[in-house]
C-alpha cells in the first residue's frame, strides 16, 4: 500500500485549470498540501504543466487558491495533479482547508516542515 507524504482530505469545490490554450472546469474530489484529484471528463496528457484556480466560497466572499502544477495522470474520472508552485497567501488558505477538514493543524504543519527538511 502506498504511503503518502501528505494527508489527503475529501473536499468538494469548483476548480479551473488552464493548460496550453484551453480552460477545464471540474470539481475537486480530494486535496492535500501537495496535490489534488479533479473530477472532469476532459483528458490532459501526463506531465502537462498547468495553472490551477481552486474556488473557496464563504458566506460573503469568494477566495481562490492559485497554484501551478503538473498533471500526473489522466483517468476516466478525472485528473491527478501535483502542485509545483504556490504563493504564500494561497498556501495559507490551502493549509487551513486541509487542516480544518483533517482536524489537526499541528499534524498538517509537521508534514509540511518534514517535506521542507527533505528538499
Amino acid at each position: 500500500m502506498e504511503k503518502r507524504d501528505f494527508t489527503r482530505v475529501p473536499f468538494e469545490t469548483k476548480a479551473v485549470i488552464n493548460c496550453e490554450d484551453r480552460s477545464i472546469t471540474g470539481t475537486v474530489e480530494n486535496l492535500s498540501l501537495k496535490g489534488m484529484f479533479l473530477k472532469t471528463s476532459e483528458e490532459v496528457e501526463g506531465d502537462q504543466e498547468i495553472s490551477i484556480k481552486i474556488f473557496l466560497t464563504g458566506s460573503s466572499t469568494q477566495l481562490t487558491i492559485d497554484l501551478d502544477g503538473t498533471v500526473l495522470r489522466s483517468e476516466n474520472e478525472g485528473l491527478a495533479i501535483k502542485f509545483q508552485k504556490i504563493d504564500i497567501d494561497s498556501f495559507i488558505h490551502l493549509k487551513n482547508v486541509v487542516a480544518y477538514n483533517q482536524g489537526n493543524t499541528d499534524e498538517i504543519m509537521n508534514e509540511f516542515y518534514h517535506y521542507l527538511s527533505k528538499n
